[in-house]
């Protein structure tokens, strides 16, 4: 099998049972570091693959039982778990944290994600057990990065699992302000980076409303994910290439009647205009073995979503003899996963398992502002005129 140029053996074993209705990320994730994007490809906007590791939180095993709640709540009796890998903005943020009123022996630091899981599964019995923890994440971190952290984290929160929920926060670079809708992902809202004491106090308004009155917007891994719910574009110009990758996906659990064919570019781009119209709460994948035609796929996408058209943002697998060779080169970006030149029903399920973690971190729709929130006036500008709190794009 070809691997991008990588050693096989470095390749790990997919996982054992049923991968979609077991979701391996609740049971501490798998990867085998770079060795993965051969069969994933290397987007930054679905969370990097990791050395298999046991998960900080494979104890919580039994549904908790949930506490009391202090609704009298100051930033001195929060406890905040930040995961930041950049040591000066850690230092900078836990400054900015001192002088909003939170306590440094109330704040918890970790480099990455696992160790913002060890913090979570420890704080379940530990801190100020009747008031809000609060998890800060960056988004880029080594190890497991803040997406993958906070999708962890709302799978502990649907079993049952915590005896605290924690009131997760995005951290980015990108923001210029405090946002209660970033456009996707599992956080509660996004703070501008580096953190200072004015975006703090926003956010701690907004945290103020999620405990005491259950103001937050709607997670996108609340969303389900089954092999028979998934609708595929098979397009190829090669009929042979085309029914054999899209069978591939059929004996994975996708429904026969769930698979469209495009033996053109044209037709490609008239059914993924199609696939508009259809259910949002269904993933969307195209399998194009003729890489050339991932433009027309591109500017399509692109268009749609500047007239705020696109309904189902599609999740492109390269299935091309070349896809080998165009994992390790620029053209990467275009596409979301890659299968390699002879693929395997393994690689088929770790397709699938990345197709997952993509579609569960991305928004319930693309333009769905968190209905709770435009009901407060959150998202409006307030009648004292302060400043509004709007969508942004992902991160």
């Amino acid at each position: 099998q070809e691997t991008h140029g990588l050693n096989p053996q470095a390749l790990p074993s997919p996982p054992k049972g049923d991968f979609l209705a077991s979701p391996p990320m609740s049971s501490g994730g798998y990867g085998g570091g770079a060795a993965d994007s051969a069969l994933a490809g290397a987007r930054s906007d679905v969370p990097a693959p990791r050395a298999r590791t046991p998960s900080p939180v494979r104890g919580l095993t039994q549904p908790a039982v949930q506490l009391a709640r202090d609704f009298n709540i100051s930033p001195d009796q929060v406890d905040v778990i930040y995961a930041e890998d950049e040591e000066v903005f850690r230092e900078t943020a836990i400054r900015e944290l001192i002088k909003a009123g939170f306590v440094r022996s109330n704040i918890y630091e970790a480099d990455n994600g696992l160790g913002a899981l060890e913090h979570l599964a420890r704080m379940q019995n530990e801190g100020n057990m009747t008031m809000p923890l609060v998890v800060l994440l960056d988004v880029r971190m080594p190890g497991m990065d803040g997406r993958e952290c906070a999708l962890q984290i709302q799978e502990l929160v649907k079993k049952k699992l915590l005896r605290r929920e924690p009131f997760v926060v995005c951290i980015s670079s990108i923001s210029r302000k405090v946002e209660h809708d970033e456009g996707g992902g599992n956080f509660q809202i996004v703070l501008p980076k580096p953190i200072t004491v004015a975006f703090l106090e926003d956010a701690f308004e907004l945290l103020r409303k999620w405990w005491t009155m259950g103001f937050g917007r709607q997670l996108a891994a609340w969303k389900e994910f089954k092999a028979e719910d998934i609708d595929i574009i098979s397009a190829d110009d090669e009929p042979v290439c085309r029914m054999s990758s899209s069978m591939a996906f059929v004996s994975a659990g996708v429904l026969e009647e769930s698979v469209t064919d495009a033996d053109e570019d044209e037709e490609l781009v008239s059914e993924l205009e199609n696939a508009q119209a259809g259910d949002i709460d269904r993933p969307l994948i195209i399998l194009l073995g003729n890489e050339a035609w991932v433009n027309q796929i591109r500017n399509t996408v692109e268009a749609k979503r500047a007239d705020q058209t696109l309904k189902r943002e599609p999740f492109v697998v390269c299935t091309s003899v070349n896809s080998d060779r165009l994992g390790a080169s620029t053209a990467a970006e275009h596409f979301h996963a890659f299968l390699p030149r002879t693929f395997t029903p393994k690689d088929v399920k770790w397709c699938l398992e990345y197709c997952r973690i993509w579609w569960l971190t991305r928004s319930v729709s693309p333009y769905q502002k968190c209905e709770a929130a435009d009901a407060d006036g959150l998202l409006e500008e307030d009648s004292e005129g302060g400043e509004a709190l709007s969508e942004s794009d992902d991160d």
